[in-house]
C-alpha cells in the first residue's frame, strides 16, 4: 500500500511538472548524470477548476491504494468522468492544461495497475509458500497448473501407505507432553522428506501416522515400485533417527508400514465449507490394516498381493491369507525381501522352502508344513519369525482342524 502510494504521487509530480527529471550521457567520459528538478507550482495563476482538478487527482492517488482493484478501477471511470465535466462546464479550454491532466490520469491508471500485478504476484508467491506448508506441494502445483475445480474426482489405480510408530500410546503416556511434539515431528520430517523424494503426495497425520499415496494427483505408471522403494528407505532412516533419539534421552521409534495396490477413488471430498483433495476406497482401508498387520508379525513393512504384481523384479515372502473380521474378502499378504539384483542363491532357497510350506499349510499338510517350518526357524534370526508359525500348526493339530486355514484377525482393536 505504501509502495503504491509512493509511485502514484511520484507519477502525479511528473506528469504536472512539478518533478523533473534530466539525464546527461557523456560518451567520452561513459558517464551517465542524472538531475531531478523541483519546480513548484503556481498556485496563483490557476483558476478554481483548476486547483480542483488537481486536489482530485492528488486525492485519487491517496485513495487508491487501499482499494481492490475491481474497486479501483471504478473510481479511475468515476474520477475521468468527475475531470471531463469539470473541464468542459468550469475551467477554459486550455489544451496545454488539458492534455498535462489527461496524461496524468493515464499514467496514474498504467501506474496502479502495474503496481497492483506486482503486488498480487508477491501476495500468491507468500501465499503459495504458506499453502505449502498445509497442502502437499504435487497438489498445490495441481490446482495452480490446471485449475481443476471438478469435485468428484475419478477412480484410478494407486498405491497407499500408512507409516505409523508402534508402541505409541505407551510412549506417549511415559514422554513428557513438551517433549512430544518435537519428538513427533522429527520422526514426520524423515518419513515425510523420503516420501516427497519419492514422488508420494502425503495426504495427512492421523495421530502418530502418516498417510501418503502415489498415482496422484498426476498418474503415475510406477506408483507401486515408489511407494516401495521409499518405505524400504524410510525403515532404515527411522532406525537411524531413533539412535539419536535415545542418545538424547527420548524414547526410541520403530515403524510399522503398510502398502496397499489397488484401485481407489481420488479427488475432493468434504463439506461445502471446507473440502480437502484425498483418496478413499477399498484400497486405502486394506493399507491400513496391513500396518496393523505388521505388529501380528513383527515386522516393519507389509503389503497386499496387487503390489507384488506390480514390481515384479523384486522378492516378496508370504505372510499369510487374512481373513478380515467383519468382512468376506481375503487378503494375501506378503512381506518384501530384497530386489532380484540383490538376492544371493541362499535368499532363493530358503523362500522356495517357505512357498513350499505355505502349500502344504494350506492344503492341511500340518506335519510336513511344521517340519519345514522348523528347519527355516533353525537360522538364528529367523527364529522368533517362524515360531509364530509352528505355534499355530501346533493349536491346529490339537483342535479340530478347519478347511479355512486363513488367519482372523480382528481389526476393531489397534495391534502393535
Amino acid at each position: 500500500m505504501l509502495l503504491m502510494l509512493v509511485c502514484l504521487c511520484a507519477c502525479l509530480a511528473l506528469s504536472l511538472g512539478v518533478v523533473s527529471v534530466a539525464g546527461v550521457f557523456d560518451i567520452a567520459a561513459g558517464q551517465f548524470d542524472l538531475t531531478t528538478r523541483i519546480t513548484p507550482p503556481d498556485v496563483d495563476s490557476l483558476s478554481g477548476g483548476e486547483r480542483a482538478c488537481i486536489a482530485g487527482l492528488a486525492l485519487l492517488c491517496l485513495v487508491l491504494p487501499c482499494l481492490s482493484l475491481r474497486r479501483g478501477l471504478a473510481v479511475l471511470a468515476a474520477f475521468a468522468v468527475c475531470l471531463a465535466t469539470i473541464q468542459w462546464l468550469f475551467v477554459p479550454f486550455d489544451v496545454r492544461f488539458v492534455g498535462a491532466f489527461v496524461v496524468s490520469l493515464l499514467v496514474i491508471t498504467c501506474v496502479y495497475l502495474l503496481v497492483r500485478a506486482v503486488i498480487s504476484s508477491l501476495t500468491l508467491r507468500r501465499a503459495n509458500h504458506y499453502l505449502r506448508q498445509y497442502a502437499p506441494p504435487q497438489i498445490v502445483d495441481h490446482y495452480l497448473t490446471t485449475h481443476s475445480d471438478t469435485p468428484s474426482g475419478e477412480s484410478r489405480d494407486m498405491t497407499i501407505m500408512f507409516c505409523d510408530i508402534k508402541r505409541f500410546t505407551g510412549i506417549s503416556e511415559r514422554l513428557d507432553p513438551e517433549k512430544l511434539p518435537g519428538w513427533l515431528n522429527r520422526f514426520f520430517d524423515v518419513v515425510c522428506e523420503i516420501v516427497v523424494r519419492h514422488d508420494g503426495t502425503i495426504d495427512k497425520y492421523i495421530g502418530d501416522s502418516v498417510m501418503a499415496f502415489w498415482g496422484a494427483p498426476e498418474k503415475s505408471d510406477t506408483h507401486a515400485s515408489d511407494a516401495l522403494r521409499a518405505a524400504k528407505e524410510i525403515i532404515p532412516a527411522v532406525e537411524a533417527l531413533s539412535r539419536e533419539l535415545v542418545e538424547q534421552g527420548l524414547p526410541p521409534i520403530a515403524v510399522g508400514i503398510g502398502l496397499s495396490t489397488g484401485s481407489a477413488h481420488v479427488g475432493h471430498l468434504g463439506s461445502h465449507d471446507r473440502m480437502t483433495y484425498t483418496v478413499v476406497g477399498d484400497a486405502v482401508n486394506t493399507a491400513d490394516r496391513l500396518q496393523r498387520c505388521t505388529g501380528v508379525y513383527d515386522l516393519s513393512l507389509v503389503v497386499n498381493d496387487r503390489m507384488t504384481e506390480q514390481v515384479p523384479d523384486y522378492l516378496f515372502r508370504e505372510l499369510d491369507t487374512v481373513h478380515v473380521k467383519g468382512r468376506q474378502r481375503f487378503v494375501r499378504i506378503f512381506q518384501p525381501v530384497c530386489h532380484e539384483d540383490e538376492a544371493v542363491p541362499d535368499t532363493y532357497r530358503r523362500l522356495q522352502m517357505h512357498r513350499k510350506a505355505m502349500q502344504f499349510y494350506r492344503r492341511g499338510m500340518w506335519v510336513d508344513a511344521e517340519k519345514l517350518f522348523r528347519a527355516l526357524g533353525e537360522d538364528p534370526g529367523e527364529r522368533a519369525f517362524y515360531s509364530r508359525y509352528v505355534e499355530r500348526l501346533v493349536n491346529i493339530r490339537q483342535s479340530e482342524p478347519s478347511a479355512d486355514t486363513s488367519f482372523v484377525i480382528d481389526f476393531t482393536q489397534k495391534i502393535g
